[in-house]
């Protein structure tokens, strides 16, 4: 199962992506594992069996949110990888575009992080384990994007970073925690969003400078 299925016609895969993002709006609203069938169909304004048209179960609608908000993430950082820039300048702009998507996206991200969480407290997701294995694949291929420039900013001088893995993590785990503390203010325009963003990412990256 994937978030998007070239057998897909184009009106079944808008149909899919409504359903998604109605999801992921209620796994913000109510968590992860008390969110319903019943409270994504009212969100979307939609009969339950129109949900159920698309996806067999709640665990086949988390593995899809989890899937999109992966590939918001990808679709951001990935033109930035080829960029000739210096990796430290690369690096910081890199960690500046994730931000952004986490403030952009944040029922998507947020739903990501109950997730894990879920997870990580021994919650036993019922879809197919190979799914799962997919996601965490797709994680992984994430993160080593910065590794592969942490490496690059020791090779040209520009990091100081006494272990890429960890460094890597301790990137990911600061930039991924602001939808743990940020909270919507009406008041605050996206120019607000945005530079909370920045800033949140070049503290965490002019710590590496060399």
């Amino acid at each position: 199962m994937n978030a998007r299925d070239p057998k897909l016609t184009p009106r079944k895969t808008e149909s899919r992506q409504q359903i998604i993002e109605a999801a992921a709006l209620c796994f913000m609203k109510y968590g992860i594992e008390r969110a319903t069938m019943d409270h994504v169909a009212r969100e979307l304004g939609a009969t339950k069996g129109r949900v159920y048209h698309h996806f067999g179960s709640k665990d086949e609608i988390i593995f899809a949110v989890h899937f999109q908000a992966m590939q918001f993430c990808f679709d951001a950082v990935l033109p930035l990888v080829s960029e000739p820039l210096p990796a430290n300048e690369k690096l910081l702009a890199m960690a500046m575009a994730h931000g952004r998507v986490m403030m952009e996206t944040l029922p998507f991200q947020r739903s990501i992080r109950q997730g894990v969480n879920s997870y990580l407290h021994g919650h036993e997701i019922k879809e197919n384990r190979t799914v799962l294995n997919e996601l965490i694949t797709r994680r992984n291929d994430y993160e080593n994007l910065y590794r592969e420039v942490l490496q690059q900013g020791v090779d040209d001088g520009t990091l100081s970073v006494p272990d890429v893995a960890i460094a890597g993590r301790a990137i990911m785990g600061a930039l991924n925690s602001l939808v743990d503390w940020y909270r919507v203010r009406p008041e605050q325009s996206r120019a607000d969003q945005m530079r909370i963003a920045d800033t949140l990412a070049a503290t965490i990256i002019k710590g590496l400078l060399a």
